[in-house]
């Protein structure tokens, strides 16, 4: 009998983005080939535990889950846009059809004044950020951009969300880099009195059903397919 080829996939679960990669990896599996699958519990950026096997499906999003993967010296595919090791074969989203997406939903509903809401920890924030501003331009808009760092406390970070959106032209569409962020804004604006869809427009990236409907109104999001 042949053996089952043993892949380990360091890909956390917390957001659905992650989550859809596992659904197509095990849509994969089942109509190919029946790997053994190493799942561990890990959160965004976690460094991974030993473990021997053939192959590695990983989202490589800091130098010490790079350097583990490095000396595990099985082959690797990466999933992640952080491109910590540019050996191996990468994976990622279009971000440039993801932010035509959300310029052209923006745009139908009129906004005239635009908004990227992005962290500068993640290289796929700024590509969205960089091709929304470009098409953007080219519809002849103006983009006001806010980049969080991503490791501020949340009150530091609320404080700098309020001061920006109370900043920005209205009314605004506002492109948030992932839904997290898009939640958040929201937030913002409820707490604050802002007039959410009227004052400011979001919009998120992932789809992710359990935020979308957290939010109040439900967020709209660009699945990144």
């Amino acid at each position: 009998m042949r053996k089952r080829r043993s892949v380990a996939l360091l890909i956390e679960t917390s957001n659905a983005y992650a989550r859809g990669l596992l659904t197509g990896i095990m849509e994969y599996v089942r109509q190919h080939e029946p790997w053994s699958i190493y799942l561990p519990e890990l959160a965004r950026g976690d460094v991974p535990p030993r473990w021997r096997g053939d192959g590695i499906i990983a989202r490589i999003e800091t130098k010490a889950i790079a350097r583990i993967v490095a000396r595990a010296r099985l082959p690797v595919v990466d999933v992640s846009a952080g491109r910590h090791v540019r050996s191996v074969p990468w994976i990622e989203t279009d971000d440039e059809v993801i932010a035509r997406l959300a310029i052209d939903h923006l745009l139908s509903r009129g906004f005239r004044h635009l908004a990227f809401c992005g962290e500068a920890r993640f290289n796929w924030s700024r590509y969205r950020s960089d091709h929304f501003q470009q098409q953007a331009r080219a519809a002849g808009v103006d983009v006001h951009v806010h980049e969080s760092s991503g490791h501020d406390p949340w009150a530091k970070e609320h404080h700098a969300l309020l001061s920006w959106v109370r900043r920005l032209p209205k009314p605004v569409g506002i492109m948030a880099c992932y839904d997290i962020k898009a939640q958040q804004l929201l937030d913002v604006c409820r707490e604050n009195d802002v007039a959410v869809p009227e004052e400011v427009a979001v919009i998120g990236v992932d789809n992710d059903p359990l935020l979308c409907g957290l939010t109040s109104p439900p967020l709209s999001s660009v699945i990144p397919n």
